[in-house]
């Protein structure tokens, strides 16, 4: 240990330091830099006198470095900072010094001096002895301004010599009659063609009004290379991605026939796992055994969301169920079960049955996942009961699922899509009751609805209000008003024959509550963002997710105005993304 000296705190005078952006070989000169000794007091006496440090900075106690004589330079100003540090004072046995430390000192710093003392046992150690608390700190850290240097500007140093650096009244009277005409920027010589040239004029007091360095963090997308085309010799930028083809199968809500197979590439390779035996560690026994799981919780439930399947899937398998997933089921791109894998064959049109597995999706701004808790509590969705209830050949297998996926109306879901029959907030479910009661026959309708499904409008209006309504609440962590629930259950919507429309809030544009919407497909892997714009749903894939090329744009800007096309059509080339120059 070292050797420190001890002193008392009362002792220890306070001193302000200088930070410079520079290494200091000239200490007068750096001195002069930032204004003179003269100006470092009166600076350091201001904030003794009790200036308002809370204030915006002003010249009275901004110390300004200057790293050119110039009257035009932009100074780097300084901040002020009144943490308290020690400064010591280390005391190192010349007989530990390197034998070449006196020709050239600034060879070594202090950390490898005392790194060396310490190899030496030898010599005595170093001592350490605290000699000031340093109080206020002054340091350069904002940014230079861009300079512009007047050194060959002959209409500038002119201004220097006879007004700056005039030293009697003739020099500026010599200077004020030559330019004795000279108002303004209007009377200077050829101002009628006013030609791209040097104008000799002093620069402007600031340039950039950016104080302080902003860090982009650009980095390179390490998902993508820049390749050369053999052919046309084009540097583009293309995706080192591994996507799978998952081949899922999606039809929209007013196809007739489900799909009751899965596609003829996901059958050839199914028959390919079946018949070879792999180690039970490859990804092909794997993937089998998670198609195999697949199918068993199908056979018990047939209509899941995927977020619900990862949350049950067994660890091992879980990388595996994307894959798996389109060997057994199928998706809708639109309807009352959009985002939902139906298993093949089955028809949710078919039966009012499957009410219960309608899903609704809501858009809710500013929305922020919280990563859900290891030990989180699981329960039995109600779907699954139903559906044990009215399979008597399962085998009643009561499947867990972590409550943070389904809408509880008190705390904030994990998903922001859920089948209507898994809600377990209790006014919805007051709300279906009390409705099935009351409608009667009318409860379900004798045809599904592309809007409702098989509810009627006034129903489905109800628990959609009141799931947004109450999201939002929670969103914002507001308590729910009773009052406005009462208010959204007692209101008629089935006076309106227009289909009800919901607002998307991010963009201010309507959307019909079950439109079919465009949706990414087809990769390996899906990201969810910590901000949900829930508009496009992250529990869907798509297969024939559109190719956005320069194309497919100005096609689309045809149809909406010929004439903004054309002239879109011209910056073509100018500005261009994926073309990397050499």
């Amino acid at each position: 240990m070292p050797k420190i000296a001890e002193e008392h705190s009362m002792d220890i005078p306070h001193v302000t330091a200088v930070e410079l952006p520079l290494i200091v070989k000239d200490s007068e000169k750096a001195i002069a830099m930032i204004g003179g000794r003269s100006r470092v007091s009166e600076v350091i006496n201001s904030i003794n006198k009790g200036s308002n440090l809370n204030s915006h900075t002003t010249l009275e106690n901004t110390l300004e470095l200057r790293l050119r004589n110039d009257p035009f330079h932009h100074p780097v100003q300084s901040s002020y900072n009144t943490s308290e540090k020690i400064l010591l004072k280390i005391s190192i046995p010349k007989k530990s010094l390197p034998k070449d430390y006196y020709d050239n000192p600034n060879k070594y710093s202090t950390k490898e001096l005392i790194s060396i003392n310490a190899q030496d046992k030898s010599t005595p150690t170093y001592r350490a002895q605290p000699i000031a608390i340093i109080d206020k700190t002054y340091s350069f850290k904002s940014i230079a301004d861009f300079q512009i240097s007047t050194k060959n500007n002959p209409m500038v140093q002119d201004f220097n010599q006879s007004i700056l650096d005039s030293k009697n009244f003739s020099t500026l009277k010599q200077y004020f009659d030559k330019h004795n005409n000279f108002n303004s920027i209007s009377d200077y010589k050829d101002t009628a063609n006013f030609k791209n040239n040097d104008h000799q004029l002093p620069p402007p007091p600031i340039l950039s009004p950016i104080r302080f360095p902003f860090d982009y963090k650009y980095q390179k997308n390490p998902f993508t290379t820049a390749v050369k085309d053999a052919e046309s010799g084009e540097i583009r930028v293309v995706s080192t991605k591994n996507s799978i083809k998952l081949y899922t199968k999606m039809i929209d809500y007013h196809t007739n026939d489900v799909p009751d197979k899965p596609a003829p590439e996901l059958i050839e390779n199914y028959t390919q796992l079946t018949s070879k035996n792999y180690p039970v560690t490859s990804p092909e026994y794997l993937l089998l055994a998670c198609i195999n799981w697949v199918k068993e919780v199908f056979d018990l439930k047939p209509i899941w969301l995927r977020k619900q399947l990862e949350d049950i899937v067994p660890d091992n398998l879980k990388r595996f169920i994307k894959q798996a997933l389109p060997y057994v089921t199928f998706i809708y791109k639109s309807g009352p079960w959009r985002f939902c894998n139906v298993k093949f064959g089955v028809d949710p049109k078919s039966d009012k049955s499957f009410w219960i597995y309608q899903s609704e999706y809501f858009r809710i701004p500013n929305l922020k996942f919280i990563f859900p808790k290891e030990n989180s509590r699981r329960i039995v969705p109600n779907t699954i009961i139903e559906a044990n209830r009215k399979n008597k050949n399962s085998s009643n297998k009561e499947i867990e699922v972590s409550e943070y996926l389904f809408f509880n109306g008190v705390t904030l879901p994990a998903t922001v899509t859920y089948q209507i029959g898994d809600i377990l907030d209790l006014d919805i479910t007051t709300i279906i009751e009390n409705h099935r009661k009351y409608f009667g026959r009318d409860f379900l309708r004798e045809v599904p609805d592309f809007q409702d499904g098989w509810f009627n409008r006034q129903t489905m209006e109800v628990v959609r209000r009141i799931v947004r309504y109450k999201l939002n609440r929670i969103v914002k962590e507001e308590a729910t008003d009773q009052n406005k629930i009462y208010k959204i259950i007692n209101t008629d919507y089935t006076s309106n024959e227009d289909q009800t429309m919901e607002v998307d809030e991010e963009n201010g544009k309507e959307v019909a509550p079950n439109a079919e919407t465009e949706v990414d497909a087809g990769n390996d892997e899906e990201e969810e963002d910590d901000d949900v714009d829930v508009g496009v749903d992250e529990e869907a894939i798509n297969e024939d997710a559109t190719i956005i090329d320069e194309a497919n744009i100005m096609n689309k800007l045809d149809l909406l105005s010929e004439d903004a096309s054309s002239k879109l059509s011209q910056l073509i080339g100018f500005i261009k993304q994926d073309d990397i120059e050499d």
